[in-house]
């Protein structure tokens, strides 16, 4: 096809399509009538995607719109899309990076998210065939796809900065481990963290405040990520890195035996010493030295003329204040369950470089010695707890001026306080590593009991007011094949008030059925003939995103002959609700959703599938997080954090009794690995996982 006249049009007519005005009707029926699964797989049967996707190639201003709005509704269904080529979706991005349209962009940001998506990792669709690595093929075209995004995240446009922020998410929930590197340096590159941390202190909206959340803690898990992965000699990233920190040093007439330790590691063999915090370690190493190298130079100098037992090490205090900050923000676990803001998180690199200078201080101010070193990190705990409470609304100004500014008096004094046997033996090495198998344990405990909340079923009200408002527009979006989306609601006179809801042991169908009254008598499954298909679900908005939602426009959906729309002329006759063919006929509108502070609704691209308006601030947690972790999606409920939280310091308590019961001592620091025993070969290592 070279160009929009030779697009055929359906098996019996295959005339041009000259009228841009036709052509423009045609595309924006097909926003509608895609979205019926009967229709979509007729209009894929006649070779309509194809036709689609030349029409998105040639096309501008609504036509455009209107057609990537159409292959956002076909991409719904899990199937039929697995074809789009390379060179389709480069032209996608290509347009995400000219257009600036709203309408255009969000169409063309949803569906490179749903291309993202659509890897092997993905639970909830047949199509597996693209994900982070295609787009990225992609991005090498146009170099200005990652730059373009950033961008828009300062745009005074809401939807333009949404629909980026959601496209970053996306991607940077399903990168690959080949390009996480890379994609990493190049967000840090564009400066993404500090713009979205600029985003988080403008008081933004609950719809971009759940986007802004996200963010945080795909920051979280990538970082962990990255801690996980260990420092090696073989790499070469890794080996220019310990290179150029070395350089940075600029220690001279040094002999080669003591050129790590000079440094302030404790071998010659540097790598090793990461084996606690990993690659992200040695990045925050790497950045300090980045940062200022004259005054790194000065430090590693000050401390070689100081007498040996006086040195305060510089690389092992690095990579203590990375593993006191990824204490501190979760990262050691890589889960989190906070749904505060946490801007500070987002210049972590800039926290460890003030949080060093911080720990040189107290070092020099206290007098220790190299032994001492425990008890300056322990110091140095300490006074990040206090220095980061409540770090939503603290500055970095702040932050640093109680790191650097706060006596040592003071520091040591608070410290002394929290010096009672539980306090101390919590900050310990052991009983970390003991509070984050727990917190995991935990974490997966609460995620099975929520989504037990939902197979165990519940009632929720069905309002009359709502359902007379809402019963002509849920007849009224009957798909062609003759099933809504939407879940039916009763009739105006209808006696039935209650709905009740269960998840199927298969955890991929929600079951439902209409009461006039609850009953104390379990529900049977044959009562429940009604049923939703969560792996249509793609979003859920809690009761503030459903208020701010617009109303569909009430234009009439009408398309005259010889288009595409024979495609959907055609292919309507199928439909087994005597639906009335699209000439002339006008959709009703769609129901507006109700406000309340205990509702929420799962979404399939533009569609509410089915709203829950909850009894109970309880029941409300229990199932929209069981939603969210069912989906993988992150909690999102302070009750469900708190209580993650509560039961890991249960666990950690229970745990530390015996331990105070059998009066054992717990180590102080961490533990120093032994050198490897002389002849046990090169396979032989120690195992640092807790058990």
């Amino acid at each position: 096809m070279s160009n929009l006249a030779q697009i055929p049009v359906s098996p019996t007519t295959a005339g041009p399509v000259k009228d841009d005005k036709v052509l423009k009707i045609a595309t924006f029926s097909l926003q509608k009538y895609l979205k019926e699964s009967e229709f979509a797989d007729e209009f894929l049967g006649r070779g309509g995607l194809q036709s689609l996707c030349e029409i998105i190639k040639t096309t501008s201003g609504n036509t455009l719109a209107y057609a990537l709005n159409s292959l956002t509704s076909l991409m719904d269904h899990d199937h039929g899309w697995e074809t789009l080529d390379n060179d389709f979706i480069v032209s996608i991005v290509a347009i995400l990076v000219n257009q600036t349209l709203v309408n255009i962009c969000r169409p063309a940001t949803a569906i490179l998210i749903k291309l993202a998506c659509a890897d092997k990792t993905s639970p909830n669709t047949n199509i597996q065939c693209y994900g982070y690595d295609v787009i990225h093929q992609a991005m090498l075209y146009q170099p200005s796809f990652l730059p373009t995004l950033v961008q828009r995240l300062q745009s005074q446009d809401y939807q333009l900065c949404l629909n980026s922020l959601s496209l970053i998410n996306a991607l940077l929930k399903h990168v690959t481990d080949l390009y996480r590197v890379e994609f990493t340096a190049m967000l840090d590159s564009l400066n993404v963290r500090k713009t979205v941390s600029r985003l988080m202190n403008d008081h933004p909206s609950d719809e971009l405040a759940e986007h802004l959340i996200e963010f945080q803690s795909l920051t979280i898990r990538n970082a962990h990520r990255r801690r996980k992965t260990q420092v090696s000699l073989e790499n070469e990233r890794h080996r220019g890195m310990l290179e150029d920190i070395w350089n940075a040093a600029q220690v001279h007439d040094v002999q080669g035996t003591t050129k790590w330790k000079k440094i302030g590691f404790s071998t010659e063999s540097p790598q090793r010493e990461f084996h606690r915090a990993g690659y992200f370690a040695l990045e925050n190493m790497y950045a300090f030295t980045k940062k200022d190298q004259e005054a790194f130079a000065k430090m590693i100098l000050e401390q070689i003329n100081r007498p040996e037992d006086r040195r305060c090490p510089f690389a092992k205090a690095s990579v203590e204040v990375t593993d006191l900050l990824s204490d501190y923000w979760e990262i050691s676990t890589g889960y989190t369950t906070t749904t505060e803001f946490q801007p500070l998180l987002l210049s972590f690199d800039a926290i460890h470089h003030v949080t060093i200078q911080a720990f040189f201080r107290l070092f020099q101010e206290m007098e220790a010695t190299t032994t001492d070193f425990p008890k300056v990190s322990a110091l140095v705990r300490s006074q990040i707890k206090h220095a980061l409470r409540g770090d939503g609304s603290r500055s970095m100004f702040e932050f640093e001026r109680a790191m650097l500014g706060t006596p040592y008096q003071v520091i040591r004094d608070r410290r002394l306080k929290e010096l009672e046997w539980a306090d101390d033996l919590l900050g310990r090495e052991p009983i970390k590593n003991l509070r984050t198998r727990l917190y995991k344990q935990s974490y997966d405990f609460v995620k099975q009991q929520r989504i037990a909340c939902l197979m165990q079923g519940a009632y929720f009200p069905l309002p009359m007011s709502q359902a007379r408002s809402m019963s002509t527009g849920a007849q009224g979006m009957s798909a062609v094949g003759g099933s809504s989306l939407m879940s039916p609601l009763p009739t105006a006179g209808s006696s039935k008030r209650w709905r009740f809801y269960r998840l199927c042991p298969n955890r991929r169908i929600l079951n439902y059925g209409d009461f006039a009254e609850r009953s104390m008598c379990e529900i049977r499954q044959e009562d429940l003939q009604e049923k939703i298909d969560l792996t249509f679900v793609t979003d859920i908005h809690t009761h503030s995103m459903l208020a701010n939602q617009p109303k569909p426009p009430k234009s009439a959906y009408f398309a005259p002959d010889n288009t595409l729309t024979t495609v959907i002329t055609n292919a309507s006759s199928i439909s087994t609700n005597n639906h009335s063919s699209i000439m002339g006929t006008s959709p009703p509108p769609s129901p507006a959703p109700v406000a309340d502070p205990l509702s929420f609704a799962l979404i399939s691209g533009n569609t509410v599938l089915v709203q829950f308006t909850c009894l109970t601030s309880t029941q409300y947690a229990e199932w929209t997080d069981g939603f969210n972790l069912l989906l993988d999606r992150t909690i999102a409920n302070k009750d469900t954090a708190e209580y993650v939280h509560t039961l890991t310091e249960f666990g950690v308590k229970i745990k530390l009794l015996g331990i105070g019961g059998d009066r054992i001592e717990v180590p102080h620091g961490n533990v120093d690995i032994p050198s490897v025993p002389p002849g046990s070969g090169t396979g032989f290592h120690y195992n640092t996982k807790v058990v």
